[in-house]
């Protein structure tokens, strides 16, 4: 017996998400399993740009991952961020049209999440980074409201992604002041 008569219960079967890396309970504390399908919307922002960047990626692809990273890429998805090297307080100073988006999650086998960040460049979306989801530093995340002008191109990528994002959301809970 444990030392002060703790009664050890079951041990938990895991498993290894392909994103986080991590070992993982195979099912959560409400019984359901913890594995989370992922779809092209889930992981890609619709522009062919993006699906063309998403294609190069070399790996073979998780099709599911836990819970955790299924919300995190949820969260992600269609972030506004900062150019590399400007980090800092997300409510810091504005900025121009050098914001950039997160345009895709991947989660390569054995490699994790790989984060591929887009700015408009000479008019275009152009893939301009591809970072490791665990090296993604948060203070780079941002949104419109502090970063001045934002590209047209990114706006509008970012307006239909919100507009989607509140189309799926299920409904909330009614407001008890009104």
């Amino acid at each position: 017996m444990p030392p002060n008569n703790i009664v050890e219960g079951p041990k938990v079967a895991s498993w290894n998400c392909p994103s986080c890396r991590e070992a993982v309970p195979r099912l959560l504390p409400n019984g359901q399993r913890n594995r989370v399908r992922l779809h092209d919307a889930d992981m890609l922002l619709p522009a062919a740009e993006i699906g063309a960047a998403a294609a190069r990626i070399p790996g073979p692809r998780a099709s599911e991952v836990c819970f955790a990273c299924a919300q995190a890429y949820r969260e992600l998805l269609g972030t506004l961020i900062r150019p590399p090297g400007e980090e800092g307080d997300a409510r810091g100073g504005p900025g121009l049209n050098d914001t950039g988006i997160v345009g895709a999650l991947l989660p390569i086998a054995g490699r994790g999440t790989q984060v591929l960040v887009f700015h408009v460049i000479a008019g275009a979306l152009s893939n301009t980074e591809i970072e490791d989801l665990r090296q993604l530093h948060a203070d780079r995340l941002t949104y419109p409201g502090t970063r001045g002008a934002v590209a047209p191109l990114l706006w509008s990528l970012y307006d239909e992604h919100l507009a989607q994002l509140h189309a799926t959301a299920p409904p909330g809970e009614p407001d008890p002041h009104a």
